[in-house]
Order: structure tokens, then sequence, then C-alpha cells
């Protein structure tokens, strides 16, 4: 799937809770600034059950800042998109 705004190679990252493992949530950067939350659950959704989607958004213009959240429900959903998705051509 091609996100609105043309192709970039996203990058993802989760933090590492030491001997509790990874978090749940993701981090992604290089989104177009024209990416949805919809666009940006749909392509994440594949990989497991995202309790939350959040793009971060300009506070005085509302557009996204090209960089977002995913939480998943576990850290093996997590880590699957990590894995799948990190250097992907959007």
């Amino acid at each position: 799937m091609m996100l609105r705004g043309g192709r970039r190679v996203i990058r993802l990252a989760s933090r590492h809770l030491g001997s509790h493992g990874f978090s749940t949530e993701i981090f992604v950067s290089r989104l177009s600034f024209y990416t949805t939350e919809e666009e940006f659950k749909k392509v994440f959704s594949p990989f497991g059950t995202i309790e939350e989607v959040r793009l971060v958004r300009d506070n005085q213009t509302g557009r996204p800042k090209g960089f977002g959240f995913v939480r998943y429900s576990s850290q093996e959903e997590a880590q699957k998109a990590i894995k799948a998705m990190d250097g992907r051509d959007l």
C-alpha cells in the first residue's frame, strides 16, 4: 500500500524495557505529511491487534509532522511489525 503523499522509506523503533522485553508501542518516522490515521492503521494492522495509532501533529496547523506511534496488544506483535516494516518503502 502506498500512503498519500508519495513513496517514503519509513523507520521504526521500540524502547527496550530491560528484563521486561520491548514496549508494545513502536515509533514510526519518515511518514508523509499527508498520512491519515486510517491509512496509518491499515498499513500496520496485519501484524496484530492495534490498541492505538497516534500521528503527532503541529499545534498551529493541525497537520501531521511526519511521525507517529502504533501501540499493539503485545510485545510480540510490535516486534513483528518492526521486523516486517522497518526500512520499507511506502
